[in-house]
């Protein structure tokens, strides 16, 4: 009985000690996949090569300087009366606060993916992917409406000036622009694999051309008299200049400023200074980035308010601030007064200021640029998250691979651009990308969700804030001045959410579309769950990723 009880305490204690050699190799080997498997590789491949100088035309770009034009117009339909040049003065300093809140957080986690990267690490990774799945989608969604306003909006007027009717309604074709579209897609991912920095390069010249045309358009409206433009207008147009003012007062509109009108407008003109602070999606590759992101991002939001109130401000002083109240309300309402056979954008408007075709046409050409830079933009932040998210390995991991010679991630170029050219279908041949009219809001979830992220991150991960860049350390006695942006962040990212779907916004608010928003960001988190769960089953431990930051 004895041997018996001793052969079972002998397997007993064999058993336990077989159990306690596997868990022991279990946690050495979850120890060591940390490093070996957990990420792709020790290094993300990408250069740091790029200085403020390219950091501040990629924001600029971004934002799509001279699509004011634009948004000014639609800005007064939605609020008749809203008080152009203010929105933009206020957009500065909205801007300027979340700026320096992104730069400094920049600074403390300097990787390539930015506020995915924040948030991924401080608050949960499924909020970080949900969020940059919304914009990457939402991203290049706007895109692919870019390429109709390349041609529609940029050279059509430009053929139509010159009396080249037929080849601005080819031009104009959807066909004709996707295939356009496609073609431009291509020559992108030609530029971008073949670095950041002929990229940005490439935008940079872009620029110098926007602001030549910004030149033209604010020089001559300054310099033009306001008879000028109504003598042209009436004789032009087909319509007449006076009564388009008088029958938008006998409807009600108003002829000036009204300030509710200028505070909820602030909306629209914030939706045009968005992203002000896109370089941080490509922090991996900025030099001495606790500099250069600060003097990129204010630089930017500086360069590009002052744009944005010059263009506005010259064309109520050429063009006059009632009339251009009174014509895009009468487009909005469709009222049959308005006859013009285009919108009333501020740069077709253009047109009655000047008669001179090498004017019209640079200020058109410069306008169209803008769209092209805009586009190169959006791909390749879509790169950039396409990579981040693949080097983390909720994507698989083979997307986040870099071209040796160039230092450019092939693989998540050649993805991007598959996406975008779907989306451009979407965009031509489908009303899907309607749904996007809540785009703003998806935004501001997100940034709300960074703004948290930095609220607490001085707090949570002490490690990380205390060997930061003295810029992102700053305190205000014992209260870290990134917390304190944060809150301001977080503040005006609600407010800014508020009203992009308030009843004086858009009308009463389309719950299907509002709802859009939210399905797109469920459907991050349902591919962050598939990929937890895949690599689970492959025994990786996925989360150990989100413990620290990628490394460089």
């Amino acid at each position: 009985m004895k041997q018996i009880m001793h052969g079972e305490c002998l397997l007993f204690f064999a058993g336990s000690l077989r159990q306690l050699l596997i868990n022991t190799i279990r946690e050495v080997r979850m120890h060591f996949m940390t490093e070996k498997e957990v990420f792709v590789r020790r290094t993300s491949g990408l250069i740091r090569n790029l200085n403020a100088w390219d950091v501040l035309w990629f924001n600029i770009l971004w934002m799509a300087p001279t699509a004011i034009t634009v948004y000014g117009i639609w800005a007064q339909q939605l609020f008749p009366g809203v008080d152009l040049p203010m929105t933009a003065v206020i957009s500065i300093f909205i801007s300027i606060i979340i700026g320096l809140f992104y730069a400094m957080f920049s600074g403390a986690m300097p990787r390539s993916g930015g506020d995915y990267v924040w948030v991924s690490r401080v608050l949960h990774p499924i909020l970080g992917f949900m969020g940059i799945f919304f914009l990457f989608v939402a991203i290049l969604g706007i895109a692919g409406s870019y390429v109709p306003w390349f041609t529609q909006w940029g050279i059509a007027p430009i053929l139509r000036f010159t009396g080249n009717d037929a080849a601005a309604a080819f031009i104009s074709d959807v066909n004709f622009n996707f295939v356009l579209a496609i073609i431009i897609y291509i020559l992108f991912a030609a530029l971008i694999s073949r670095g950041a920095k002929i990229t940005m390069i490439f935008l940079s010249i872009l620029g110098v051309i926007i602001v030549i045309s910004w030149v033209a358009f604010v020089g001559t409206l300054l310099t033009t008299p306001l008879d000028v433009f109504k003598a042209n207008f009436n004789t032009y147009s087909g319509m007449n200049y006076d009564q388009v003012i008088a029958h938008a007062q006998s409807l009600g509109l108003p002829t000036g400023a009204v300030a509710s009108a200028t505070v909820l407008g602030v909306a629209l003109t914030y939706l045009n200074f968005t992203g002000f602070n896109s370089s941080v999606y490509m922090a991996g590759e900025i030099k001495d980035i606790q500099k250069n992101q600060v003097i990129g991002i204010i630089g930017a939001i500086l360069l590009f308010g002052l744009i944005d109130w010059l263009v506005y401000y010259a064309s109520y002083v050429g063009m006059g601030e009632s009339f251009i109240i009174a014509i895009a309300n009468l487009a909005g309402k469709g009222d049959p007064m308005y006859t013009l056979p285009f919108p009333p954008f501020l740069h077709f408007l253009f047109q009655y200021s000047t008669r001179n075709p090498v004017i019209f046409g640079l200020e058109c050409f410069g306008w169209s640029m803008m769209t092209i830079g805009a586009i190169l933009t959006y791909v390749f932040f879509g790169v950039r998250v396409i990579f981040a998210t693949s080097f983390d390995r909720i994507l698989p991991s083979a997307l986040s691979r870099v071209d040796d010679r160039y230092n450019s991630p092939y693989a998540a170029l050649i993805f991007t651009v598959v996406v975008a050219i779907i989306m451009q279908v979407l965009w031509s041949y489908t009303p899907l990308l309607a749904y996007f009219v809540y785009l703003m809001l998806g935004w501001m979830i997100f940034q709300g969700l960074a703004s948290i992220a930095g609220i607490i991150f001085p707090y949570t991960h002490k490690d990380i804030f205390e060997t930061s860049p003295a810029v992102s350390r700053k305190k205000i006695g014992s209260v870290p001045v990134l917390s304190i942006l944060g809150v301001a962040s977080l503040i005006l990212s609600i407010w800014i959410a508020y009203a992009s779907i308030a009843p004086a916004y858009v009308g009463t608010a389309n719950p299907v579309y509002v709802a859009f928003v939210f399905v797109l960001f469920g459907i991050g988190a349902v591919i962050y769950l598939a990929s937890w769960a895949y690599h689970r089953s492959k025994g990786i431990p996925l989360d150990l990723v989100f413990k620290q930051l990628p490394p460089e």
